[in-house]
């Protein structure tokens, strides 16, 4: 018998013991390289947060917090309604003041002239107000200063003539009882020829004319209570009223 043998075959060829091209060759050192770029890059960072400053980083992030940085403290602005209400509280301040003057020197002129139970004196919004009783002033239903009346209005010239800065309103007030004569048809004009006679009696004794004003209301403005006896007396007056604003 013939024995046959294989024929002898060469190994196949192996990846490994393939050359490995030039240019691979150093491909590990670029990865290398870019390892240590990033540790470094860490390390730097690590070292910036660990030497901050507190301090400037709450001033940096409170400017970067506002569109424009301001030195110096910054108030808010004011409103503009606000602003003219404490403009015009600057403005009534020291004519509240001067009215708390003259009340008082009013009061201390009439207690000393026996004139403080006919005549009161009060201020209100920049206004002196003396609330003179008709009894003194007029006979019941008449517009003819008695001479009573034209003494106490002597005694208050004075007291005029020192405040000639600011005008005077002398106002006509009546009760409610109906008045029909033939020259006051109405309470109108009793208390409108009351407030005017007033005024010529002030004129005579040199008040100047341009400062004043005579004003009839009847009983539209009443201060008391018109039920009673007493009520309807202090409603029946005229009122001197020195306007603080220059009205």
């Amino acid at each position: 018998m013939i024995e046959r043998r294989r024929p002898h075959l060469p190994p196949p060829p192996s990846w490994e013991d393939e050359p490995i091209p030039e240019e691979h060759n150093e491909g590990w050192l670029i990865i290398y390289l870019d390892v240590m770029t990033l540790m470094l890059s860490l390390f730097v960072l690590l070292l910036a947060y660990s030497s901050y400053s507190t301090e400037a980083y709450k001033a940096l992030t409170k400017t970067l917090s506002n569109p424009v940085a301001v030195q110096g403290p910054v108030q808010a602005p004011i409103e503009p309604e606000l602003q003219r209400e404490q403009h015009e509280a600057a403005l009534e301040r020291p004519a509240e003041e001067q009215a708390e003057q003259l009340q008082e020197r009013f009061r201390s002129a009439l207690r000393s002239q026996g004139l403080a139970e006919s005549i009161e004196v009060s201020v209100a919004e920049n206004q002196v107000n003396l609330q003179i009783s008709d009894a003194i002033l007029f006979r019941v239903g008449e517009a003819e200063l008695t001479a009573e009346g034209e003494a106490a209005l002597m005694k208050l010239v004075p007291l005029l003539e020192n405040a000639s800065d600011h005008t005077l309103s002398i106002e006509g007030h009546t009760d409610p009882t109906p008045i029909a004569t033939p020259r006051f048809p109405s309470n109108w004009e009793l208390s409108a020829q009351r407030a005017t006679g007033v005024l010529r009696f002030l004129l005579s004794q040199g008040i100047e004319s341009s400062r004043m004003r005579a004003i009839g209301y009847a009983d539209t403005r009443p201060r008391d209570d018109n039920d009673s006896v007493e009520g309807r007396a202090r409603n029946r007056r005229v009122a001197l009223v020195l306007h603080l604003g220059g009205e």
